[in-house]
């Protein structure tokens, strides 16, 4: 008799803590493990009719799991990272063999295109973290090493500059994590004319550009 899902969640749920650590991006405050995790889960189920079950189960929902967490990280990072990290000239932090001024600026032709195109997506994808820019933690209390509760402080912060219009679309996309395209439907937003598989909205990219800007001014006011 074939196996169903429900019959193997404990492994699953073993195979899911032993990748914990493959998860790097801590820094993204809307998709933690929990969440990966939740999407990975998801993805097996969906994927259960696809197991010969006259093979092993852990190797296969293995691949399954490695892949998604590589697409998860391409996709919130990769896409969007700077040319830099991949260039012969990179030389750490914000430094560069090629260019005059030994800095990473337009001198550098895929540079001032990443500026151009995906700088401003980079800043939505990857906020900054607020553990990984601490180098001594062992001289910083715990309260100041609560992730949770500086999260909450912000989001708190960040809705009182808000409309209440801007305060609900604030908190369905980085509270509920709701995806983009539902909430777009929800307050009526068009999309773009554009050609893609993936509809895009200006009105919601305008949105998160603002919302970043008033979190980063909130963040370096507060000394968060």
């Amino acid at each position: 008799m074939d196996k169903r899902y429900e019959d193997l969640i404990p492994e699953i749920e073993e195979l899911l803590s032993r990748y914990r650590a493959k998860w790097q991006l801590n820094s993204i405050a809307w998709l933690d493990y929990d969440d990966v995790s939740q999407i990975i889960r998801t993805h097996i189920y969906k994927k259960w009719h696809l197991w010969d079950q006259k093979r092993a189960f852990k190797p296969w929902a293995s691949m399954l799991i490695s892949n998604q967490i590589k697409n998860l990280i391409r996709n919130h990072y990769g896409n969007f990272a700077k040319p830099c990290l991949r260039c012969s000239f990179y030389l750490g932090g914000d430094e560069c063999g090629f260019t005059k001024s030994k800095e990473q600026d337009e001198e550098c032709g895929d540079f001032a295109k990443w500026k151009n195109k995906k700088q401003s997506a980079f800043h939505l994808k990857m906020p900054v973290s607020l553990d990984s820019l601490i180098s001594v933690k062992d001289r910083i209390n715990e309260d100041e090493l609560d992730y949770d509760k500086k999260t909450a402080k912000i989001h708190l912060l960040v809705m009182a500059e808000l409309n209440d219009k801007h305060k609900e679309i604030y908190k369905l996309l980085f509270i509920d994590h709701m995806d983009e395209v539902k909430v777009a439907k929800k307050f009526g937003f068009k999309r773009d004319t554009s050609k893609r598989k993936t509809p895009r909205y200006k009105q919601i990219n305008n949105l998160k550009k603002k919302f970043y800007n008033i979190a980063a001014k909130l963040i370096k006011e507060e000394d968060l």
